[in-house]
C-alpha cells in the first residue's frame, strides 16, 4: 500500500529551507570527501595516472603540525561585575567541573581537527536530564541560511541539525514528543517508502559513523541498535516564526522524521530557556561571502594528489625496470617465446631485428619526480607555515640559530589570525554556557563541588543556583597557553624598562607585578591573594629605625671637642 503524505504549510517551509541549506553546502562535499581520505591514507587508483594504492603522508603531517601550534584549551576566567568575589570563585569552580566531566578537551581535539581538514567546525550545546551537555557534531550534519554573515551565527534566519539516527522504539519512548505524530510516524514506517527510507538511513548512519571514527570517536559511544530495529532520520530545525501579539520574530525548534512526520514544535525559550541558537562554530579563513570557508586541508588537497602520481609512477617505473624484460624477433623461425605480458623475466615480440633476435627492454628513469616532489612540499609549508621547522626536520643545508628561530618566528606569525578565531569561540562557549545553566538551574538546586586549596588540600563543598547566579552578570576573559607566551614575555620585558624609569610610582609597580603574575599558572583566587599581599604590603607603615649608636672614635672625639668649664662654673664646682 503506497500513500503520499500531505505536508502542512510549516512542514513544506521547513522542507524548502533545508533544500536550499543542503544545496549551499553540497558543493564543499566532494573536496570535504578527497580530504577526508587523503588524511586517512585512502586513495583512489585508476588506469591512466595513478595505478599503484600509494599515498604521500603530506595531508596528516601537516594537519598534525598546525593542531599543535593552534593552542591548547585557553584558560577562562568569569569576573562578576558588581565585584562579588566569592560568586567569582564558586561559578569558576561550576565551569571546572564540567570541563572534566564532560571531557571538554577531548571535544576541543575533534573540534580542531575539524576545522584544519573541512574549514569549519560545530559544537551543539544542551541541557538534557538536569545537566549541561555538550558534543563536536560532524560537519555534514549541520547546515546554515546561505545569507548568514559568517562572523555573526545568529544572524542566521534558520539553523538545522540533521541526521540524528534515533530507533523508533527511543522516538516512542520520549515524552516530549506528540501522540499524533508517533501514530503517524508507525503508520508511515508500515508503508512502501518507510520501508525503503528505513533502509537508507542504516546506510547513512554506517558512513556517519566512519567519519566519527576517523575524528577521534569510540565506537563504543555510539548508539547499537539490535537486528530487525527500525532506525529514523531525526532533524532539529531551528528557524523563525511570527508572533502577531508580541509583533516580533520568535525562534521555535522543529523536530521531524524522515522529512515527513512533525514530532515537535516548540519555542526555543521554552526547551532550554534560551532564545540563542545552541551552536558555537568558527573557522579557520573567515570570508566576507562564504559561510563554508576554506581549510587547509584544501591547499594541501591538490599537490597531495599531485604527489601520489609521482609516486605512484615511480614505483611502476621502478617495478618495470625490476622485470628485466627483453625484445626478441617475431620473425625468426622456429623461436617460441614467453606470453606478450609484463612480468619478470618476459619477451616481448618486435616486428623486426632487435640487435640479432634479443635486445633488453630499455625502461626511462623518472630520477627528476624527487626533485619535483621536494618543491611541491616546500610549496605546501609555505602555504600552510608548516614548515620543516615546525614539524621538528631539519633542513639539509647549515644555518644559524638566529635564522631558525626567525623563521620558527615567521611561521608562528601565519597562525596567529587561526589562534584569534579559535579564542573567541571559546569566549562565545563560556557565555553561552552560564546562560543555559543560569536558565535551566533552580536556585535552590544543590551541586557538590571539590575545591583544591593552594596547600593542595581537596575539600567538598554544596553550592545552590542562587550561590553563582548574578544579576550583573559576568565578564569573560579568555587567556590562551601558549601563543601569548611569547607576547606576554615580550611585554613583561618592556614592562620592566619602564619600571627602571619610574622606580618610585606604585601604579607601574602594581601592573608589572600583574604582567609577571599572569605568566604563571595562577588561579584567579591565588592571583587575588598574592595581590592582596602586595597591597597591604606597600600600605603598611615602615617602622622607625633606632637612632645608632656613636662609635668610640666619634664619641673620643666629641668629649676632646668639648669648651673648658668657665672660672666661675670651675669655683661652683668646687
Amino acid at each position: 500500500m503506497e500513500t503520499k503524505t500531505i505536508l502542512d504549510p510549516l512542514m513544506e517551509r521547513l522542507i524548502k529551507e533545508k533544500k536550499v541549506a543542503q544545496d549551499f553546502q553540497n558543493r564543499r562535499h566532494e573536496d570535504w570527501n578527497d580530504n577526508y581520505e587523503l588524511y586517512r591514507n585512502k586513495v583512489k587508483t585508476n588506469r591512466l595516472t595513478q595505478r599503484q594504492a600509494v599515498n604521500v603522508p603530506l595531508m596528516k603531517e601537516t594537519i598534525k603540525t598546525l593542531l599543535s601550534k593552534i593552542d591548547e584549551p585557553p584558560t577562562v576566567n568569569f569576573e562578576e561585575l558588581s565585584g562579588n568575589e566569592v560568586k567569582e570563585i564558586i561559578v569558576q569552580e561550576v565551569w571546572n567541573n564540567d570541563y572534566d566531566n564532560l571531557n571538554f578537551e577531548g571535544i576541543d581535539i575533534q573540534d580542531k581537527k575539524t576545522v584544519l581538514l573541512y574549514g569549519r567546525a560545530f559544537k551543539k550545546l544542551n541541557f538534557l536530564n538536569g545537566e549541561f551537555d555538550i558534543d563536536a557534531l560532524d560537519i555534514y550534519d549541520v547546515i546554515v541560511d546561505p545569507m548568514v554573515n559568517p562572523l555573526k551565527l545568529e544572524s542566521a534566519r534558520f539553523l538545522i541539525h540533521q541526521n540524528i539516527f534515533k530507533s523508533l522504539r527511543e522516538i516512542l519512548a520520549n515524552e516530549k514528543y506528540s501522540s499524533k505524530g508517533k501514530n503517524k510516524l508507525k503508520t508511515y514506517l508500515s508503508t512502501k517508502e518507510g520501508i525503503i527510507q528505513s533502509n537508507e538511513n542504516r546506510v547513512a548512519l554506517e558512513k556517519k559513523q566512519e567519519r566519527l571514527l576517523a575524528m577521534g570517536v569510540d565506537d563504543k559511544d555510539f548508539a547499537q541498535f539490535s537486528a530487525g530495529n527500525v532506525i529514523v532520520n531525526l532533524t532539529e530545525h531551528y528557524t523563525q516564526e511570527w508572533d502577531a501579539k508580541k509583533k516580533e520574530f520568535n525562534r521555535i525548534v522543529t523536530v521531524y522524521a524522515d522529512n515527513e512526520i512533525r514530532l515537535l514544535k516548540a519555542s526555543l525559550k521554552e526547551l532550554i530557556g534560551v532564545d540563542f541558537y545552541p551552536f558555537v562554530t568558527w573557522g579557520e579563513d573567515v570570508e566576507t561571502q562564504d559561510f563554508w570557508s576554506d581549510g587547509p586541508a584544501d591547499l594541501v588537497r591538490v599537490p597531495n594528489k599531485i604527489l601520489n602520481i609521482f609516486m605512484s609512477q615511480m614505483i611502476e617505473n621502478r617495478t618495470l625496470k625490476n622485470f628485466q624484460m627483453t625484445w626478441y624477433d617475431a620473425t625468426v623461425t622456429g623461436y617460441k617465446p614467453q606470453t606478450y605480458e609484463p612480468g619478470p623475466g618476459r619477451m616481448l615480440p618486435a616486428p623486426g631485428d632487435p640487435n640479432k633476435t634479443l635486445k633488453a627492454v630499455e625502461v626511462s628513469g623518472l630520477e627528476d619526480t624527487l626533485t619535483q616532489i621536494d618543491f611541491l612540499i616546500k610549496l605546501i609549508e609555505r602555504g600552510t607555515s608548516a614548515t620543516a621547522i615546525e614539524k621538528g626536520v631539519s633542513e639539509k643545508k647549515q644555518i644559524t640559530l638566529g635564522e631558525v628561530e626567525m623563521l620558527a618566528g615567521q611561521a608562528r606569525e601565519k597562525t596567529m589570525s587561526m589562534a584569534k578565531f579559535y579564542r573567541r569561540s571559546w569566549k562565545e562557549l563560556a557565555e553561552k554556557w552560564y546562560k543555559i545553566r543560569e536558565a535551566n538551574v533552580a536556585d535552590t538546586e544543590e551541586i557538590t563541588l571539590y575545591k583544591t586549596s593552594s596547600k593542595g588540600k581537596v575539600w567538598p563543598k554544596k553550592v545552590k543556583g542562587k550561590d553563582w547566579k548574578s544579576e550583573s552578570g559576568y565578564r569573560i576573559e579568555v587567556q590562551s597557553t601558549s601563543e601569548q607566551e611569547a607576547e606576554k614575555t615580550s611585554g613583561v620585558q618592556k614592562m620592566m624598562a619602564i619600571k627602571n624609569q619610574f622606580p618610585d610610582n606604585p601604579v607601574v609597580y602594581r601592573i608589572t607585578q600583574r604582567k609577571i603574575l599572569e605568566l604563571g599558572e595562577f588561579s584567579p583566587e591565588e592571583l587575588r591573594e598574592v595581590e592582596e599581599w602586595e597591597k597591604k604590603k606597600l600600605e603598611a607603615p615602615e617602622p622607625m629605625a633606632p637612632a645608632p649608636a656613636p662609635a668610640p672614635e666619634t664619641a673620643q672625639l666629641a668629649q676632646t671637642a668639648q669648651p673648658a668649664p668657665a672660672p666661675e662654673m670651675a669655683g661652683a664646682i668646687k
